[in-house]
């Protein structure tokens, strides 16, 4: 399975919820691997990948294949990792015929040698996030009880209808789900229920992310909340949130 994580609103602990994903995904025992599409190179960097040598930006400016850009995390996680000079990659291929297909055609086989492929993407609408949901089968958007954060799943999911048109009909909505959730602020509540009414309950996540110190201190040390806080709120609602999606998608063993 392919997944999409993106909101086209940033500070919505989009990067957090991929890095933290990935290893909840695997501690359940699943072999996923993460690409980082963000030239901001957050998700990279949250996993120890501060200057790498091999990055996605060399698989999709043909300079090696994709397996040469792999970084083993744990035995059930591996990374693409990228740098700042993947921002060049629209004004790169603004001239390629099929540029939308990019991604597809460079690292679409990894579906076959892993459970789960994770797509890290930056928050706008540019063509990095055009080619992750021109390969994705499902979309995670990771809201915040703010407005703005609400504006960014109304767009996510109108771009969602737009490449399943045009490009890739298979693109589906798997759900929405909170992070930094603060459930005595009653902002919190009233945000919920907007997000309730938009999408509908089976597509909110009924886990929340809290907020938690701990998922910001392993991110800051290029750690896996698994392995620097694994009994933290943070960690245990990430794990939940998984479990949620392998149970929505029958992938559960």
């Amino acid at each position: 399975m392919i997944i999409c994580v993106t909101n086209q609103k940033g500070g919505v602990g989009k990067t957090t919820s991929v890095s933290a994903l990935s290893g909840a995904f695997g501690k359940m025992g699943k072999q996923v691997i993460a690409i980082d599409l963000d030239p901001q190179g957050n998700l990279s960097s949250s996993l120890g990948y501060d200057d790498p040598e091999k990055t996605i930006e060399g698989v999709l400016f043909d300079q090696y294949d994709v397996e040469e850009s792999l970084h083993k995390v744990n035995d059930h996680l591996l990374l693409a990792p990228c740098t700042k000079s993947l921002g060049s990659f629209e004004i790169e291929m603004l001239n390629k015929i099929g540029r939308e297909k990019i991604l597809s055609k460079k690292i679409g086989h990894l579906e076959e040698h892993c459970d789960l492929l994770l797509l890290d993407t930056p928050p706008s609408l540019n063509l990095l996030t055009v080619n992750a949901l021109s390969l994705a089968q499902d979309v995670l958007v990771p809201i915040n009880a703010e407005k703005f954060s609400i504006e960014g799943l109304k767009e996510v999911l109108l771009t969602i209808d737009m490449i399943r048109d045009e490009i890739n009909p298979k693109l589906s909505f798997a759900g929405a789900f909170f992070t930094m959730f603060n459930r005595q602020k009653l902002l919190s509540k009233a945000m919920e229920q907007e997000v309730t009414t938009m999408i509908g309950e089976e597509h909110l996540f009924k886990t929340k992310v809290r907020v938690n110190v701990a998922l910001q201190e392993a991110y800051t040390l290029g750690q896996l909340v698994y392995d620097y806080a694994p009994d933290s709120p943070g960690a245990k609602d990430y794990l939940k949130i998984a479990e949620e999606y392998l149970k929505k998608m029958s992938l559960a063993k």
